[in-house]
């Protein structure tokens, strides 16, 4: 079964914009259904239409605008740890170019990042990212905390 990771964010990005920073971030390649991929990783991100948004974003206190589905092979596990810090920096660059409020949830209902007011902050029971050298790496000098966890 492969793991997925799904961002929600209110930021004001067209498609294309926010395919391009996505594709930039993990040094994929874009296909032509707009999906952008790399070895053991892909990401789908798209503008949502008004009427589409997701429920989820309203639980944690924003307007959903942008979506990010990261979805991970399941046949390249030696790549997971990398591929994870690769997601991370993404969503990281995301927040802190647009200050837009968001969140990262594992399998569509543990948050495991949030931002508020361009600030981003870790999820304090996601332990496992710790032990990873390049997302501790990525986790240094940012807060955090226990998160709210509306959906589960």
């Amino acid at each position: 079964m492969a793991t997925e990771y799904t961002y929600y964010s209110a930021a004001d990005l067209t498609t294309d914009r926010l395919r391009s920073l996505v594709a930039a971030s993990l040094a994929g390649a874009a296909t032509s259904d707009g999906t952008v991929v790399r070895e053991g990783l892909s990401a789908f991100a798209w503008r949502v239409d008004p009427g589409e948004e997701a429920t989820a974003p309203t639980l944690f206190g924003f307007e959903h605008r942008v979506t990010v589905r990261f979805r991970f092979s399941s046949v390249r596990p030696d790549l997971e740890e990398h591929n994870t810090a690769l997601m991370v920096g993404a969503v990281l660059a995301l927040v802190d170019r647009t200050g837009a409020d968001s969140v990262l949830l594992f399998n569509g209902e543990e948050a495991v990042l949030q931002s508020a007011g361009g600030a981003a902050s870790f999820a304090a029971q996601w332990e496992d990212w710790q032990s990873m050298p390049e997302v501790s790496a990525l986790m240094s000098g940012r807060q955090v905390s226990v998160l709210a966890q509306p959906l589960l």
